[in-house]
């Protein structure tokens, strides 16, 4: 295999902003351990995050600046509702930023000699692409995307929202025609089918499948069997109504068993979801707040189950990390859950109603907390698929002969 000099483009490249910037600053800090030169154009927003990263070549790092345009959107853009505001202020801004994206790459294609180039977020199928035209190969994703809300849970969607998304999906291909980074790159890499679905309809290159997200490291076996006095549920994510962290207090406040939920990670809604829980399960959950990732695995090493309720989850990576740590995970069967959770490697709750939900979470809760060689049982089967399917390193030879295949094309 011949030596190769990847360019990384991406808007946020953060282990601390979590989500999908973590992902393409995994891409580089992986591919970087490898034979390979790697390279990294991320916004200046991120530069603290990253000069405090003790591995990372900083002198392959290139930052796209902080504009006055930037600090207006951002600054005008908190009136708006979270998803609202993604696809309209945070749209401009992609733009913004991909305009000098675009620039900062044709010098360093040209300076450091770049065969390919690879832009694996933002993880939208829809979102345009201005990768296009800079004398290499151009590989985009893995994209996870064509998700809405379950039947039963349409109402969490605003009216703007819903129109928003429906002009989105009808207008995508015309502006992935005008931007056409999707059009002609080599390759568009999606997580599943349904990705592949949501894709604009223009396009030239061969789509591939790869998993989005991954794992770094894997136990060999769970924790040993044993019944602590309570059973220690744990909740790890952003604090926003999808991820229906209210379902889950109410399905912790109908437990039998003695049970304590942790919620690791903050939000708009914490205080909120703090009161909640005082009047529906008081003294049986505990807010941590934000934790720095590289922190999280003793928390999964504390934990007995790990619970994830969210009702529009495109990914979950944090249900691969408590698979990793020998966890049995509960989730809702939709979305990105469903790609990583087998019958025999965790639970998958159907999203029929908010009720069905909590009745359905609480029991199964309810049933591991009762049943250690189960957990155990559960646990050790995550272990086995992880290491089957969703290790960073295999994910990484991946992607690398997806490079030569363009290079040779």
């Amino acid at each position: 295999m011949s030596k190769l000099n990847i360019l990384i483009v991406c808007e946020h490249a953060s282990n601390i902003f979590g989500g999908e910037a973590i992902l393409p600053l995994n891409y580089f800090r992986y591919l970087s351990k490898t034979q390979h030169n790697v390279y990294l154009i991320t916004h200046a927003r991120v530069r603290t995050s990253i000069l405090q990263i003790v591995d990372v070549n900083q002198d392959n790092v290139f930052y796209v600046p902080d504009t006055y345009m930037h600090k207006f959107l951002d600054r005008h853009s908190g009136m708006l509702p979270e998803r609202v505001r993604v696809v309209t202020f945070g749209f401009l801004m992609h733009l913004i930023t991909q305009a000098y994206q675009w620039k900062l790459a044709r010098k360093i294609v040209k300076d450091k000699k770049i065969h390919v180039i690879h832009e694996p977020a933002p993880v939208s199928a829809v979102q345009p692409s201005a990768m296009f035209g800079l004398g290499v190969p151009v590989i985009i994703g893995p994209m996870n995307g064509g998700m809405s809300f379950p039947a039963a849970f349409q109402y969490m969607a605003s009216k703007s929202e819903r129109i928003l998304y429906q002009v989105m999906r009808v207008f995508s291909s015309v502006y992935n025609l005008c931007i056409p980074g999707k059009l002609f790159a080599k390759y568009l890499i999606v997580a599943n089918k349904r990705t592949e679905d949501a894709l604009p309809k223009f396009r030239l290159g061969e789509v591939v499948e790869i998993v989005e997200n991954g794992v770094f490291s894997v136990l060999d076996n769970p924790k040993p069997i044993s019944q602590p006095k309570i059973i220690n549920v744990l909740f790890v994510g952003r604090l926003i109504d999808l991820k229906a962290v209210d379902i889950l207090i109410d399905a912790v406040g109908l437990c039998k068993e003695a049970v304590k939920l942790t919620i690791l990670g903050d939000g708009p809604l914490r205080q909120k979801l703090e009161n909640y829980a005082q009047n529906i399960a008081p003294n049986k959950v505990e807010f941590l707040g934000m934790v720095p990732h590289a922190q999280t695995n003793q928390y999964y090493d504390n934990a007995d189950i790990f619970v994830l309720p969210s009702v529009r989850e495109c990914g979950g990576a944090v249900v691969l990390e408590a698979m990793a740590r020998g966890l049995p995970v509960i989730a809702t069967a939709w979305g990105g859950p469903m790609d990583y959770i087998t019958a025999e490697s965790g639970y998958l709750v159907e999203p029929k109603s908010k009720m069905y939900m909590v009745e359905r979470f609480s029991a199964i809760i309810d049933k591991l907390a009762n049943e250690p060689e189960l957990r155990y049982q559960i646990g050790q089967a995550a272990i086995d698929r992880i290491k089957k399917h969703f290790l960073w390193s295999a994910k990484i030879e991946q992607v690398i002969n997806v490079y030569n295949r363009a290079l040779e094309s």
